[in-house]
């Protein structure tokens, strides 16, 4: 055998014997190698993939922007002299939004919220795979409440084309549905219906565990809550690479939420007892466990903001506290909680911008949008002066 080459088959033979011992473990540690950077590579490789798909979907709702939550959309807005012109104004920031003149005010409110429901469909089927099912959740939750509208309209005993006409189709609660739960002849009765047509799954149970025995109210407030809580599942069951921005944001939201339940509560007077069964029992993101039992038990407005004064909601809750007590109304309180919404949108939106974040910010900052839309219509339908139109609307704050 000539020097510097070693015959092949000498190489594995010895491989099986005592003396080629050394070599297996060789052959093992380069394949443990090998074995490894395979997975890191693989690792690296779906991140650049989850990175990519986001690429565009990003970039678009970054493009499209929410321009009416910036001090320059709420001064146009609250400055329009009539709903034509307000829509005029919102058509100039890319909103178009069909009015006609002279509709009546409930057509006019419908009129946004069908728009808004129209772009979070859009955005449902144009988002990435990996959080499709997130946004078809946080759609649920306004499924959610138009159903909780027509079933209360059902509940006052409202006429019932009147119920019909209010309500909005969105998701699985199409006209169809809509028309054959609004003209049922009960509460229970409808319940049934949206059962029967998958509208709104499990429904029929909650009724019998909280509307059979405790009243509409306490139903109503448990629907919602079935919403929040199935968004927060979803955003724990989706891929590890979009998750923590879904779980932040889904809890924040439920935080939010059950900060307006307890700050009303609190405002008219109810007690522990009275204010626990309107409540997301799980799901917050530091508004859960042992604080919301101390924010359940807290005695005053006062108590309950200093008990979240180390909490990020805070600042926002605690500026408003003297002024609740000679005027109990939870606007501007609530207004606030919007305003910090906002805010976490941004805050996600920057953390995670190769991914979700911007979806999620958008997703937000689209219904405070909305709202202002809707604010700014009813100031001009009730003659408010525009400086009043534009305190009830919620701005994006420049260096939060």
């Amino acid at each position: 055998m000539e020097v510097g080459r070693m015959d092949i088959d000498l190489i594995f033979s010895e491989l099986f014997t005592g003396e080629g011992s050394g070599l297996i473990v060789i052959a093992f540690a380069i394949a443990f190698f090998i074995a490894v950077f395979i997975a890191v590579s693989a690792g690296w490789f779906r991140i650049i993939l989850s990175i990519a798909s986001f690429a565009y979907p990003s970039a678009r709702v970054r493009a499209m922007g929410n321009p009416l939550v910036t001090a320059e959309g709420a001064d146009t807005l609250s400055d329009a002299g009539d709903l034509l012109e307000l829509f005029e104004r919102a058509e100039r920031f890319g909103h178009i939004i069909e009015y006609r003149e002279g509709m009546a005010p409930d057509d006019t409110e419908r009129l946004i919220r069908s728009y808004h429901y129209t772009l979070l469909g859009n955005l449902a089927v144009s988002v990435p795979d990996a959080i499709h099912s997130l946004i078809l959740g946080y759609i649920q939750v306004y499924l959610a409440e138009e159903v909780a509208a027509l079933l209360r309209g059902i509940s006052g005993g409202l006429p019932r084309d009147l119920i019909e006409k209010r309500a909005v189709p969105i998701g699985a609660f199409s006209e169809s549905e809509i028309r054959k739960a609004a003209h049922s002849g009960s509460v229970e009765e409808a319940v049934q219906r949206l059962e029967r047509s998958g509208v709104f799954p499990g429904i029929r149970d909650i009724w019998k565990k909280t509307g059979e025995q405790e009243g509409y109210a306490v139903f109503e407030s448990a629907l919602l809550s079935e919403s929040y809580l199935s968004l927060m599942m979803t955003a724990r069951g989706i891929e590890e690479s979009q998750y923590e921005p879904a779980v932040l944001m889904a809890g924040r939201m439920i935080d939010c939420q059950n900060l307006r339940i307890l700050i009303r509560g609190r405002l008219y007077g109810a007690d522990a007892a009275a204010i626990e069964p309107f409540l997301i029992p799980r799901g917050g993101f530091e508004i859960t466990g042992d604080i919301l039992r101390d924010l359940t038990r807290s005695a005053d407005l006062p108590e309950l903001s200093s008990l979240i004064s180390e909490t990020m909601y805070g600042p926002y809750i605690e500026p408003f506290i003297e002024g609740v007590k000679d005027n109990p109304d939870p606007g501007a309180i609530e207004q606030s909680l919007s305003q910090c919404l906002l805010d976490i949108g941004r805050m996600v939106s920057s953390q995670y911008h190769l991914g979700s974040g911007p979806i999620f910010r958008y997703l937000v900052a689209l219904g405070i949008e909305c709202e202002n839309l809707r604010a700014a219509a009813a100031g001009i339908l009730y003659q408010v002066p525009a400086e009043s139109i534009r305190g009830q609307m919620v701005v994006q704050v420049s260096g939060r």
